[in-house]
């Protein structure tokens, strides 16, 4: 039961920093093809993002009808979604295999 849930937890927090990743390295190349300067350094905005993505990507959402759809916050999505159905997945072959 602890192995489980220390699985379970390790699995959440690999995927709440490989999400961030996602949306962090999107920002940057997107930024980068639209010429846009960056503020922060990559060795400071990186860990920055990686952190708080939850929150930029809500505010992504709450303003979409004033600053569009950013390709960071629809790969980060789409990153959550196959995150979710990876955790079903290994969790429903596992609940087989205990049968």
């Amino acid at each position: 039961m602890m192995r489980t849930l220390k699985q379970f937890i390790k699995r959440i927090i690999l995927a709440y920093f490989v999400t961030g990743m996602v949306y962090s390295l999107t920002g940057y190349i997107h930024r980068s093809i639209t010429g846009k300067q960056e503020v922060f350094s990559p060795l400071i905005g990186i860990p920055m993002d990686v952190i708080g993505w939850p929150w930029m990507v809500y505010a992504d959402l709450k303003h979409i009808d004033t600053i569009g759809v950013k390709p960071s916050t629809f790969l980060a999505l789409i990153s959550i979604v196959m995150f979710i159905a990876i955790f079903v997945r290994k969790e429903l072959l596992l609940r087989r295999s205990m049968k």
